[in-house]
């Protein structure tokens, strides 16, 4: 009990900021929960898993042709599911856990690279963030992107420190890791090299035992789909370098689009609910505020290389690759802009006559976050809704006595995408409307030209018309395979 107590009393600022994390990760976790194609895709992947017994080496195909992510994320979820009974809700639950251990993360990297202090400034910063909480809250195989890369600067740390034999362990699970998340990642791997340089420290062969074994255990799924499919996906990925992707710009525009998204994720990360600078000027105070630490010698000079290189390598990579691209690409360059803000607020601290200032900037970080996040509008299509409305639909068919049904949508191309295992978890018979089976149709976004018999938040309900459909009709209609689960599905290989 007097351990417990010592603990509690030494670790009280860290315990407080672990609960507002959690707090802020599951706060009106079912009316967040933006549920769409990538949820529908994981919870098939998961009743494959569960129902089918099948022991999947791959997840959903990437934006690029022919490349899949890893299926580490889907096993992830297996138990969270069960749990739930197989509804979705089970994918945030697992989120959140993930989410914590991300915040735990950066106080335990941060505490061993540079001191308590630090690490407590890390955390709060993660934890408060309104880009880092919706970060942690995104139900996708790529959240766990930040969080490896604070990892890895912990094991380019242990090279800089010359434990060679830990720091092989800690990147080799990372690079097993690379394929399970995100690709971009692999840009970071020349890094390695430059910190054990930097160490000046010989290596044997031993130390990389354990790395390797790690990484080509993690790695093992990829390589037996490989071998078993003639190494499509390396031909893939040498495509996707070598032919142009048909980006949407090139040249000096895909440089300034790069800045342009790099910049917007530093801004969402610091500003939360206002925009007093554009979002380049911030990336510039930030990066000022790096040469400043590194001028002072806050920063010391191998790390300052490292996180230049991490920064150029992400920036010269987006800037001539021929793809269109996004702002989740760069979330690997989201720890840097937290580590220059810790330093310089820890800078402040270490001050007295500035401790002030350092405890007011975090003040203020934290009203501005939290006012966008307890203020932001919820997008009414999601979870909630989408499972409301096939209750609804269930409830009115077994009125009807429909042994099946048939879903049209009056929508954009891609909306009506992320209800079909919904569907399967209410047990429905699902055709095509050309089957003739009795037709709802779900309407998103709800429009006054179209009249709708029931609304979800956003999205609208037709009930089918039902003086076209006769008893032997429906019969037939219904008498062949359930659409729902025989038609394929976009992204799901």
């Amino acid at each position: 009990m007097n351990k417990f107590k010592k603990f509690l009393k030494n670790n009280r600022l860290l315990i407080i900021i672990l609960i507002l994390g959690f707090i802020l990760r599951t706060y009106r976790a079912q009316e967040l929960f933006m549920y769409g194609h990538d949820q529908d895709l994981a919870g098939w992947f998961v009743k494959d898993i569960v129902e089918n017994r099948h022991l999947r080496l791959i997840g959903q195909e990437t934006s690029t042709q022919g490349i899949f992510i890893g299926p580490i994320y889907y096993y992830l979820l297996v138990p969270f599911y069960l749990i739930s009974n197989m509804d979705p809700i089970g994918g945030v639950v697992m989120i959140t856990v993930l989410g914590m251990f991300s915040i735990w993360s950066f106080y335990y990297v941060f505490k061993k690279v540079f001191s308590k202090r630090e690490g407590l400034i890390a955390t709060f910063i993660y934890a408060v963030s309104f880009y880092t909480i919706f970060n942690d809250r995104e139900v996708a195989p790529t959240m766990p992107v930040i969080v490896w890369t604070v990892w890895y600067f912990y094991g380019l740390n242990l090279f800089l420190k010359g434990k060679q034999k830990k720091g092989f362990l800690v990147v080799g699970i990372l690079i097993g890791l690379i394929w399970h998340l995100n690709m971009a990642l692999v840009l970071l791997l020349p890094l390695i090299f430059l910190s054990i340089w930097f160490s000046k420290k010989k290596i044997r062969p031993k130390q990389l035992l354990h790395g390797l074994f790690a990484m080509l255990t993690l790695s093992l799924p990829l390589i037996l789909f490989e071998m078993r499919h003639g190494f499509s996906q390396v031909k893939a990925f040498i495509l996707s370098l070598t032919t142009d992707q048909h980006a949407i710009v090139s040249g000096f525009e895909q440089f300034k689009r790069t800045i342009h998204l790099l910049s917007k994720n530093a801004d969402g990360l610091i500003w939360g609910s206002i925009q007093p600078v554009s979002y380049e000027t911030t990336t510039l105070l930030l990066l000022l505020l790096f040469l400043y630490l590194v001028y002072k010698k806050i920063i010391k000079k191998h790390l300052a290389i490292i996180f230049s290189s991490w920064l150029v390598l992400y920036v010269g990579f987006f800037s001539v690759y021929s793809k269109n691209l996004s702002e989740y690409y760069l979330n690997g360059t989201i720890l840097l802009w937290i580590l220059i803000l810790t330093l310089g607020i820890s800078h402040l601290f270490s001050k007295q006559k500035l401790k002030n200032y350092g405890i007011g900037i975090l003040v203020i970080f934290s009203i501005l976050n939290l006012i966008r996040f307890f203020n932001i509008e919820i997008n009414r299509s999601g979870y909630l809704e989408r499972k409301a409305i096939i209750a609804e639909i269930k409830h009115n068919a077994g009125n009807q006595n429909y042994p099946c049904i048939a879903i049209s949508y009056i929508t954009k191309p891609g909306y009506d995408l992320g209800y079909r295992y919904l569907f399967w978890l209410e047990k429905l018979h699902v055709n095509r409307p050309k089957s003739e089976s009795p037709v709802y149709t779900i309407v998103y976004p709800l429009r006054r030209d179209i009249k709708v018999h029931k609304t979800f938040g956003a999205i609208g309900l037709i009930y089918p018309e039902y003086s076209r459909y006769t008893k032997e009709g429906i019969e037939e209609s219904c008498s062949g395979e359930n659409q729902n689960l025989t038609e394929s599905m976009y992204g799901m290989p």
